[in-house]
């Protein structure tokens, strides 16, 4: 397939690899490439910014770690048109994490569950509400079999299903980016409880919650299911 020429400025010969992601990232930007749109070809893009196919071959795979696009194999590169956390996200919100007080954390987390559960409760569908419940019966039998990797599997799959349920893209993306900083202590803190855990009480609460619609108890539920995780932390 024949590509038109988009007119991309030509990289010069220092720091290769980053002037290629800033001149990919910037041809989105401005609407040169669009999500989900195959961007040309690799000879086409060495031809057009002047690089070596190793040069390109790097910055793509940092654009495909960042979430930015998609190599498919025997097809060609694309603009990615799914939101997702990238690596470089969870890299960056790491940082903020390291230099955070645990007051702003505890804030942050507790603003991120009220948030999404309003949202939820606005856009939520019965088959996603559906999918929460049976996460919730899982996590029950995986405290009783004591299975902590499954615990941990299920607590994140519960927010991350709630996360999603909110079908907001921007929302979406930034959300579950942060919330990938708290995986750890999350898993840390299922570990410390062990059989007594109350996390599948808590989200059982915060799914009655919003299949009530009940706005104005939002913010004690989430209180309430933050009580061990804000000891911890």
């Amino acid at each position: 397939m024949d590509f038109e020429k988009k007119n991309l400025k030509a990289i010069n010969q220092t720091s290769i690899v980053d002037q290629i992601i800033d001149t990919i990232t910037g041809a989105i930007i401005n609407g040169t490439y669009k999500a989900g749109t195959k961007l040309p070809s690799e000879y086409e893009l060495i031809e057009e910014l002047q690089v070596s196919r190793n040069s390109l071959r790097e910055a793509m795979k940092i654009l495909s770690a960042m979430g930015i696009v998609k190599i498919k194999r025997g097809d060609g590169t694309y603009i990615c048109s799914q939101v997702n956390p990238s690596l470089f996200d969870r890299v960056v919100y790491s940082m903020i994490y390291d230099a955070s007080s645990s007051s702003d954390l505890l804030e942050l987390r507790q603003m991120m569950d009220e948030i999404t559960m309003q949202m939820a409760m606005d856009k939520i569908t019965p088959e996603e509400i559906e999918k929460l419940q049976q996460n919730i019966l899982e996590m029950k039998q995986a405290s009783l079999d004591q299975d902590i990797e499954k615990m941990e599997k299920c607590d994140i799959d519960f927010h991350m299903g709630l996360i999603e349920s909110c079908k907001n893209v921007f929302f979406i993306r930034i959300i579950k980016g942060v919330y990938s900083i708290f995986e750890n202590s999350i898993s840390k803190n299922l570990r410390a409880e062990r059989i007594d855990s109350m996390a599948p009480v808590y989200h059982q609460r915060i799914l009655d919650c919003i299949k009530r619609k009940d706005y104005g108890s939002i913010h004690g539920i989430v209180e309430e299911s933050l009580k061990t995780w804000r000891i911890r932390i």
